[in-house]
């Protein structure tokens, strides 16, 4: 049975808002760019999804977030990446 995490991404006005859910056996691994992009590289294709969001300084909390979302529900079908209040998600894409 699939797992899958969900993102919610709450940008003003756009088409894109709303909770994106992601298949966690199909994360390779997830890697904090830069203070606002997180990328998420996907297993046996060459696809990233980029999610933007508020800036977490020097601190990967929103690496650390997915993470333990992927983590938090074995067995389970889906786990909600819980940021810190401070942080807001403003994009996702895949490509």
């Amino acid at each position: 049975m699939a797992r899958f995490i969900k993102i919610n991404v709450t940008a003003a006005g756009t088409l894109a808002n709303g909770i994106h859910a992601l298949n966690v056996d199909d994360i390779f691994t997830v890697y904090a760019a830069t203070a606002t992009t997180t990328l998420i590289h996907a297993n046996n294709t060459l696809d990233v999804t980029t999610v933007t969001h508020d800036s977490v300084g020097t601190t990967p909390s929103v690496r650390d977030a997915i993470v333990n979302a992927m983590t938090a529900n074995p067995g389970g079908v889906s786990a909600t990446v819980n940021l810190p209040s401070t942080i807001t998600v403003t994009a996702i894409a895949t490509a």
